[in-house]
């Protein structure tokens, strides 16, 4: 992409009094561009194979789905594996009985922003953008009171006036925190894949603000940094200061998000299954991925399993330490429960959720099992009882040794179902990756070491209310909050969604969710404690729901986000990898493209899936992307 110039750093700042010339303003805006094809004759190239390609999809995400799509469109069989019950990923979602009334439920808000090229253009092709509408205000709450409610709309995206623009609106910030040129704020309009990251990867976006002027990091830069599920003082200066650019600096489209009119299963998930079929896709749901096993060129196939079974041998633990209640046993990563029989027998269930694989706990209230991350609840036998799962745990056998030793291991009758293919794409989450490349033998070192070291953000909270009193009128159903010890943002779904405006209707009352981004490792306390303080803070951001009774709630703290901490990215693994025929896609791989979030796992996917053409010798398809570049680099 040809660099743009600028005329001088200082000529930016309205308080250094300089006017631009349309020339000049035209010559800094930040431009919506496509990334370069693999090969110059790309637009000449065949569009599908000569002969059949397999390709297996691991993880039903947006990364996964958007790879699954782009190759059936081309002529490849394609298989997609996903462990849980639905596709969708953190989109996905699920039913809950209400008091005897089924309403959808999920894994929390998503905003879907202008700058998603990626994504929104897939929902267009499909057919699903008439699923959304427009929010028109980007507001902030914050604690004090000083600052109240500041709004981020921008009334133009023409740059430098949009950030003026921001400055304007917000009462803590001043136009003179522009006013030096060569300072920390004017990096951040620098943004340059290969300097930025070399220059400020190894520091913290906490101490690289320190010497911003303070009401600017509190009123703008903490409160946004933060939606990357990231602690400001964990979070990379160079991934910080790529985020900004991705939402603000290096887009023409400013802050401007969609919503999903009704959920967002209904809104994209179905939809896009359903279409995925339709282009012949194998969409297998339920099936966990276990291993890839390598042959000569690359990986020859996948090794898949129940979700949640436990296939690494056997396990043997003291019989003396079985109770007559479930126990819990780990091992290395593996979790365990077993409990002794009236007769002398033993029984085991496998620890982990049959939803995403997570650890489960003993639920004291009602004797069986509960996953802390998605709500899914079991029995005292293991069958699912409410969540997002219908899979019971999974039953494993229990063989005493002399009365001494007791081993857990997978039971004789398990199939270890596999699928051979051509290429495969690892769309899945940080944890499944790491599991599945630790489980395979692969001999490629360097790869299987920068999977190891990938690491997952602190842990964030989704809490959803249905309260019996009704919420008063808001400007919009989404805010931003700063201040508080848990709560980053709420969302007001009985002023969102027809479903939930129709429940409070008829029911008086309202649905709010409760967000927490990253919470830090002191405050992971008891639940009751943490729904305590949240509702506390509810009162305080809304006093009209102060004493308003909770009906029902589904609160979850999940922790899957990937982690951006100081000095991962030189070792972080990218779309492409040191396996020929094995590619990675999902919104934690290494991505020199500015993209975050929802559109970095759509982009990633659609990239795997054009990697895999491009071996084939095919077309590549078009990805777009903002600007490559700050509006400030030389």
């Amino acid at each position: 992409m040809q660099r743009r110039r600028f005329i001088r750093n200082a000529g930016i700042a309205a308080a250094a009094g300089t006017a631009f010339g349309a020339a000049g303003l035209y010559a800094i805006q930040p431009r919506r561009t496509v990334l370069p094809y693999a090969a110059e004759n790309n637009a000449e190239l065949p569009m599908t194979p000569a002969e059949n390609k397999r390709v297996v999809v691991v993880g039903g995400g947006l990364a996964g789905m958007a790879a699954a799509y782009e190759l059936l469109k081309r002529g490849f069989q394609v298989t997609l594996v996903e462990r849980a019950d639905n596709l969708g990923g953190r989109l996905t979602g699920w039913n809950v009985d209400v008091n005897g009334e089924t309403m959808a439920m999920e894994h929390g808000f998503h905003g879907f922003f202008n700058q998603y090229y990626n994504l929104n253009g897939l929902l267009d092709e499909m057919g699903l953008r008439g699923n959304f509408k427009p929010v028109l205000d980007y507001p902030v709450i914050f604690k004090d009171p000083a600052k109240g409610t500041e709004s981020f709309t921008n009334t133009t995206t023409l740059f430098p006036f949009n950030l003026f623009a921001v400055v304007n609106q917000a009462k803590s910030v001043s136009i003179l925190d522009f006013n030096n040129p060569f300072g920390k704020l004017y990096e951040l309009m620098r943004y340059d894949p290969e300097r930025t990251f070399a220059k400020f990867d190894d520091i913290d976006f906490k101490t690289f603000c320190e010497r911003v002027n303070q009401p600017m990091v509190d009123t703008i830069i903490e409160p946004f940094a933060h939606t990357s599920f990231n602690q400001f003082d964990q979070y990379s200066a160079a991934e910080g200061m790529k985020f900004f650019h991705f939402f603000f600096l290096g887009n023409p489209d400013g802050m401007g998000y969609d919503q999903t009119i009704d959920d967002a299963m209904t809104s994209v998930v179905t939809p896009m299954t359903q279409q995925l079929s339709e282009l012949g896709g194998r969409v297998i749901t339920g099936v966990e991925a276990d291993r890839l096993v390598a042959g000569e060129g690359g990986v020859r196939k996948l090794v898949m399993k129940r979700p949640g079974d436990i296939l690494d041998g056997p396990h043997t633990v003291p019989a003396a330490d079985i109770g007559t209640q479930w126990t819990p046993f780990w091992q290395g990563a593996n979790l365990y429960y077993a409990k002794r029989e009236a007769d002398g027998g033993y029984r085991a269930l496998s620890g982990r959720c049959t939803h995403m694989g997570c650890p489960v706990g003993l639920d004291a209230a009602t004797g069986g099992f509960a996953c802390p991350c998605h709500g899914a609840k079991y029995d005292a036998e293991g069958k699912p009882t409410e969540g997002p799962t219908v899979v019971p745990l999974v039953a494993l056998d229990a063989v005493a040794d002399g009365g001494e030793q007791v081993t857990f291991q997978p039971r004789a009758e398990q199939k270890t179902p596999e699928l051979e293919a051509d290429y495969f794409v690892l769309a899945c989450d940080v944890p499944g990756l790491q599991g599945i490349v630790a489980r395979s033998g692969l001999p490629q070192r360097d790869f299987v070491q920068s999977v190891a070291a990938l690491g997952v953000a602190d842990p964030y909270i989704v809490w959803r209310l249905w309260l019996d009193r009704e919420c008063p009128p808001m400007a919009v159903p989404f805010y931003t909050v700063s201040g508080w010890r848990y709560t980053d943002s709420i969302a007001i779904y009985s002023q969102m969604q027809p479903a939930y405006e129709d429940w409070a209707r008829r029911h008086r009352g309202s649905v709010l969710e409760l967000h927490a981004y990253a919470v830090e490792p002191e405050n992971v306390i008891d639940e009751a404690e943490i729904k305590r303080v949240m509702r506390a803070e509810l009162d305080e951001l809304i006093p009209q729901l102060k004493g308003a009774q909770i009906i029902y709630d589904v609160y979850a703290m999940q922790q899957n986000f990937p982690r951006w901490a100081p000095g991962d990215y030189q070792d972080r693994p990218g779309i492409e990898t040191q396996v020929p025929n094995l590619f990675l896609a999902g919104d934690f791989v290494r991505l020199e493209v500015p993209a975050n979030l929802m559109e970095a796992a759509t982009m990633t996917g659609r990239i795997a899936a054009n990697r895999i053409l491009a071996a084939e010798g095919l077309r590549e398809n078009p990805i777009p992307t903002v600007d490559l570049e700050g509006p400030l680099v030389f």
